[in-house]
């Protein structure tokens, strides 16, 4: 993977992740910061009028005779890919849709002499797919201005400020309903590149195509645990949209449950040995079960890494499976600082950070426990935990009726 794509995923992640406040210069300020990863002449961001396109902002100099009127837009409307390129006058002409569930409203463009790779397409791609949920969230903010302007004016005028607010406030309603669709629709464009940098850094890394040498081994490590990282933020940030959209249900299947949870300590395991914990599974349960295969193993995944994020180097992290009558019981202790009983309550609420209270210099979204808790509501299931601190931690999950 080049630089170049490595700088597109870190922007990616950097602006969906970005608490800035967004100021009048919001489309200019995010150009900006596509051209610091993205090099090409000319980019712009156009949105669709009665004539064609109006232009919002632009980096670079235009140096194609390139005329954005009723009759581009109809072929733009034609098209059956969101990203293509076409050539005009020698230059290079990369255009990407903007959309919100599948509703074209804008496009993208970046204009060079030189030819545009498949990766300069698909990074492009990924990135106009974010602007389009910024730009939602850009609206959302402005109607909040509206409201508190609204708000202001009531002191003057009670009941049509009364009314105004109502009527703000049902379309803040319905931007956020289509901002939190928007996030759960993007979820395969987000996820699918990653899982590629994941899986071909570890091929890498156990030597498939030949020896590394030392620094290699360490790029190659730092890419995939990067990887890892990044994919364990945006999984959060998506799901929680989809749950939050009523868009996530849950497909329940007959499954192995050891070799559901294999996968998901094999994928964290790099994340284990960096820091030396042992991780060990113990299989009681030798019956299938009924449940969704990805939100299951998704459930482990979130509490594995939450279980390494917070053992020192050296500790032991303990995955049990087993049952009990028709009841599918998971345990994960570790060995870790554990959590004073007076956070126990809050852990599983939305944008908490207790490593803010315990470890300095961890990154994390406060989304992982948020996210498990509702995972096991959908297979109709109880999560509660026992910790003492510096001794460790022990999540337990019940999974009833779920036995075969």
């Amino acid at each position: 993977m080049d630089d170049n794509s490595v700088n597109t995923l870190a922007l990616i992640s950097s602006l969906i992740n970005s608490n800035d406040a967004i100021d009048s210069d919001f489309y200019q300020n995010v150009l900006n910061e596509v051209s610091k990863v993205f090099s090409t002449d000319y980019l712009g961001i156009y949105f669709i009028n009665q004539d064609g396109f109006e232009l919002k902002a632009e980096h670079g100099i235009y140096k194609c005779n390139l005329s954005l009127d009723r009759n581009f837009l109809d072929n733009v409307l034609k098209k059956d890919t969101n990203t293509f390129v076409i050539t005009i006058n020698n230059s290079n002409v990369l255009c990407s849709k903007l959309l919100i569930r599948n509703s074209l409203f804008g496009i993208g463009l970046a204009i060079s002499e030189n030819k545009f790779s498949d990766c300069d397409i698909k990074s492009f791609e990924a990135l106009i797919s974010v602007l389009s949920y910024l730009i939602k969230d850009y609206e959302l903010k402005d109607v909040f201005k509206m409201q508190l302007k609204a708000m202001q004016e009531a002191i003057i005028d009670k009941n049509n400020a009364l009314d105004t607010v109502k009527k703000q406030h049902k379309k803040l309603l319905e931007l956020d309903k289509t901002k939190n669709s928007f996030l759960a629709n993007i979820s395969h464009e987000l996820r699918t590149p990653l899982n590629a940098i994941i899986g071909f850094s570890q091929a890498l890394s156990c030597k498939i195509f030949g020896d590394l040498n030392q620094k290699q081994e360490e790029y190659i490590k730092d890419i995939h645990i990067s990887g890892l990282h990044l994919l364990g933020m945006i999984n959060e940030i998506l799901d929680l949209s989809k749950l939050e959209s009523k868009a996530m249900k849950v497909s329940l299947s007959e499954l192995s449950p050891s070799v559901v949870f294999q996968e998901a300590i094999n994928i964290l395991m790099p994340l284990s040995e960096q820091k030396k914990i042992e991780v060990k599974f113990i299989n009681n349960c030798d019956k299938n079960i009924m449940a969704d295969y990805q939100k299951l193993q998704q459930i482990l995944f979130n509490l594995l890494s939450n279980a390494i994020k917070f053992t020192p180097e050296n500790g032991k992290i303990t995955i049990e499976i087993s049952y009990k009558g028709k009841d599918f019981i998971l345990k994960v202790s570790d060995t870790g600082i554990g959590i004073d009983k007076k956070y126990h309550n809050k852990i599983f609420t939305k944008f908490v950070h207790l490593n803010n209270l315990y470890i300095k210099g961890q990154s994390s979204t406060g989304l992982g426990l948020t996210i498990t808790k509702e995972l096991v509501k959908l297979h109709k299931g109880k999560i509660t935990l026992e910790s003492t601190v510096n001794k460790g931690t022990t999540f337990n999950v019940l999974l009833k009726d779920a036995i075969v």
